[in-house]
C-alpha cells in the first residue's frame, strides 16, 4: 500500500509541475519594467541573465528608467564607473536608493579586476549598471555573460558595450524639451522616442515617452501631448538666453 500510495503522490507531483512550471517559470525569469517601456521588451520585462545596452543621447537617464521598474518593486541594483550619476535624479526616475549601491573604481583598474569586480556584483545584485569598463577581451565577456546567465542578473551597459554581445539595444531617437518660449521660460520635460532592436526582437520596437516627465520621472508620451512650444538640443546650445527663468 505504501509503495502504490507513494507512486500516486509522485505522479500527482508531476502533473502539478507539468501545469505550473512554465507560468512559475516566465514569472521568476523576468523583471518588471516601467509600464511606459514595455513595449520595448518581447516579454514586456528584463529577462533575468539578459545584457541590456543603452547608447547615445541620454543613455544614463534611460539605463536608469530601465532599472526603475524592478528597484521599485524590490530589487536591488549595483552601479559601478557611473560617477556622473546623480542620485536625486535616480530618485525621482524611480530607483529605490536604499537598495542602490554605488561602487568606486580606480581609472588605473585593469582587465583582471575590473572583470573580478563585476563578477562579485553580478553574484550580489539583480541588476548591475556599468560603463564599457577597460579594453577587455572576448573571452573575458564571454565568462562574465555566462555568469550572468547562470545568476540570473541584468546587466545594463551605459554606453558602447565593447566585446559583451547585447540581447537588446535601446537607442533614442528625436530628443526635444518643453517649456521654452521666445526667449523665456524653463526646461519642464523632455520627449525621448526610443527605439529596441537586437536579436530577440523580429523588427526594431519603438516607445515615446517624457523623461524626465513634469514630475521629474519617466512618463508615457502621445502625439496629442506634443505640443509646439519645444526645442531640440541643438536650439538650446543657439539661445542661451532662452534657459533663463523668468517670474
Amino acid at each position: 500500500m505504501e509503495r502504490g500510495s507513494s507512486q500516486a503522490r509522485h505522479e500527482q507531483l508531476a502533473q502539478l509541475v507539468t501545469t505550473v512550471a512554465p507560468v512559475s517559470f516566465a514569472r521568476d525569469r523576468l523583471l518588471p519594467v516601467h509600464a511606459a517601456l514595455e513595449p520595448l521588451f518581447p516579454d514586456a520585462g528584463l529577462t533575468r541573465g539578459s545584457i541590456i545596452g543603452c547608447s547615445g543621447a541620454a543613455a544614463m537617464s534611460v539605463a536608469l528608467a530601465t532599472a526603475a521598474g524592478a528597484s521599485a518593486a524590490g530589487s536591488w541594483l549595483a552601479v559601478a564607473g557611473l560617477p556622473a550619476l546623480g542620485l536625486r535624479a535616480a530618485s525621482e526616475v524611480g530607483i529605490a536608493l536604499q537598495r542602490l549601491v554605488m561602487v568606486a573604481e580606480t581609472p588605473q583598474l585593469g582587465e583582471t579586476a575590473w572583470a573580478n569586480m563585476v563578477a562579485a556584483l553580478i553574484d550580489g545584485f539583480d541588476l548591475v549598471a556599468l560603463a564599457g569598463g577597460p579594453q577587455i577581451r572576448a573571452g573575458t565577456a564571454r565568462r562574465l555573460q555566462a555568469r550572468l546567465q547562470a545568476r540570473g542578473t541584468v546587466l545594463i551597459v551605459v554606453g558602447p558595450p565593447g566585446q559583451f554581445s547585447c540581447d537588446l539595444d535601446i537607442g533614442v531617437q528625436h530628443p526635444t524639451w518643453q517649456g521654452l518660449g521666445d526667449g523665456s521660460g524653463r526646461l519642464a520635460r523632455r520627449r525621448l522616442t526610443l527605439v529596441a532592436s537586437g536579436r530577440r526582437l523580429a523588427r526594431a520596437r519603438r516607445a515615446d515617452v517624457w523623461l524626465p516627465g513634469a514630475d521629474g520621472g519617466i512618463e508615457p508620451a502621445s502625439d496629442a501631448a506634443h505640443g509646439a512650444a519645444n526645442v531640440t538640443p541643438q536650439s538650446v546650445a543657439l539661445q542661451p538666453v532662452a534657459l533663463k527663468q523668468v517670474g
